[in-house]
């Protein structure tokens, strides 16, 4: 297999090339159009590289050998179909002739009947060729030239064998007879170019054209998308955006977010307010205050005669235990259930009863949870349970927090987070319960460092409001009601 690579202004430029190089039998591989600003840096437009099996390149370089430059640009110029009829009519009666000369050394071997192995030039003849039956006409009248004059050159060393008339007659008989069949086979030719179905000229299959065409549309998609992105750049944006994003940006403000509070001050505002640094803080800070969804627990709301189940719901050391010990405070005659169900004791209960009257009950398993919950239920009074998963399966835990929503009526599930945990685990152990949770409760707010990051947890999940924070250690001073004016204080730093 011969391949080469042909590079050219256009498609038909670098058809035709490809046809005079390798002929009409040529096989496109692959074709590559230097459009955009890949093609700024590319000589030509275009690049196919084309193939030609090394059996059909030896018919045409044989060809090509009996015609000059100006011969084959005329006869590639013809149909391809007509081209690889010629070239195959030529081989043919080469491989007869070479035949011949094996079997019969006194035929006339290296002309066949095309005459095209010996190179001609028509303009000996003083007229230009307007297509190939001309030039083959021509050819005609050449072979029969050389012929005569090897003939003459010859007859010294035939005249111990043959007399001048013997040798005249036997080397004029095939001369003579050289232009009927030249005749005959073009004949032929025509008929078979008329009659049998041409063969595909040199040209791109419909389904790698298509191909093309996609990879081309969308690398001008591309080139469209990049070029206005640059004008994106090199517009100037205006300064109170600039100073917003680089602000929100230091303070660990999700991207995505950033994104959709600028979009939404550039469609509302106008150049002018968009300028003015604080206009867009304020602006700012009235969309992240409706963001932060917060709302009062359910106990607090709760007028019947049932009580309320509160779980507060963790993994690890959170300060939930302290978190439940505040919240029942606020709950006179409540229950405060810690599940144990790892062995361990609350060494501070005898202390935490005495000095805020709490009743504190610690369970070991999931039915004494529920078995105290009902006890306070049907008293009318409020139930606070401080749990813990400390399995990594999440099936018990829902299935504790299901059988408690069959068996009461109103069941508040709060998830408890640390602001002093990183942002990826706490939005872990969101994403973990959150199918199971009412709401968020946040401790140890007042030891936060990083704002910005229960902002983001508070954004992303707006169907979990949030219920406490936690802003110390002291029982049952150190918590407040959550509001979004407390978390955005922390962030700008109020």
């Amino acid at each position: 297999m011969y391949v080469r690579k042909f590079e050219a202004d256009s498609l038909d430029e670098a058809l035709k090339n490809i046809k005079l190089e390798l002929g009409p039998d040529a096989i496109i591989l692959k074709t590559i159009t230097n459009k955009g600003l890949k093609g700024a840096f590319k000589k030509k437009r275009i690049e196919i590289t084309a193939a030609i099996s090394e059996k059909n390149y030896t018919k045409k370089s044989r060809v090509d050998h009996v015609l000059d430059d100006g011969q084959k640009d005329q006869f590639y110029s013809n149909e391809s179909s007509y081209i690889s009829n010629m070239i195959d009519d030529y081989e043919g009666n080469v491989s007869d002739t070479s035949r011949a000369v094996v079997t019969n050394p006194g035929a006339a071997a290296g002309y066949g009947k095309l005459g095209l192995n010996k190179q001609v030039s028509t303009r000996e003849l003083g007229q230009k060729s307007n297509d190939l039956d001309d030039f083959l006409s021509e050819a005609v009248h050449k072979v029969k030239k050389v012929t005569n004059n090897l003939v003459s050159s010859t007859k010294s060393g035939m005249e111990n064998f043959l007399n001048h008339d013997q040798a005249e007659e036997s080397y004029a008989e095939p001369i003579q007879e050289l232009e009927p069949e030249f005749e005959q086979a073009m004949e032929a030719a025509q008929v078979r170019e008329t009659y049998q179905p041409k063969p595909a000229p040199v040209t791109f299959d419909s389904a790698v054209a298509d191909e093309q065409r996609k990879k081309i549309d969308e690398l001008e998609k591309r080139l469209y998308e990049l070029t206005k992105n640059v004008e994106r750049i090199d517009k100037k944006e205006p300064n109170g955006i600039y100073e917003l994003r680089t602000t929100l940006r230091s303070l660990d403000i999700s991207e995505k977010y950033i994104q959709t509070l600028i979009k939404k001050a550039l469609f509302e505002m106008s150049h002018d307010e968009l300028e003015d640094s604080e206009i867009v803080f304020e602006f700012a800070l009235r969309e992240m205050i409706e963001v932060v969804n917060t709302e009062m627990p359910l106990f607090s709301s709760s007028d019947s005669e049932e009580g309320v189940v509160t779980v507060i719901l963790s993994e690890t050391s959170t300060g939930q235990t302290s978190m439940a010990y505040k919240i029942g405070a606020l709950k006179p005659d409540s229950t405060i259930v810690k599940s144990c169900l790892n062995g361990m004791s609350s060494a501070g209960k005898d202390f935490s009863r005495k000095i805020f009257d709490l009743n504190i009950v610690e369970t070991e398993n999931v039915a004494e949870i529920v078995s105290e919950c009902r006890k306070t239920s049907e008293l009318g009074k409020s139930t606070f349970v401080d749990y813990k998963n400390n399995s990594e399966d999440l099936n018990e835990t829902k299935k504790f927090v299901d059988g408690l929503r069959r068996s009461f009526g109103k069941v508040e599930v709060l998830i408890s987070l640390s602001a002093i945990h990183s942002e990826i685990y706490n939005k872990k152990v969101v994403s973990r319960y959150k199918s199971l949770a009412n709401g968020i409760v946040i401790s140890n707010i007042d030891l936060c460092l990083n704002f910005g990051a229960l902002f983001n947890i508070t954004e992303e999940n707006r169907e979990l409001p949030l219920k406490f924070y936690g802003t110390g250690e002291v029982v049952p001073d150190d918590l407040e009601a959550a509001t979004a004016e407390r978390l955005l204080a922390g962030i700008f730093q109020f």
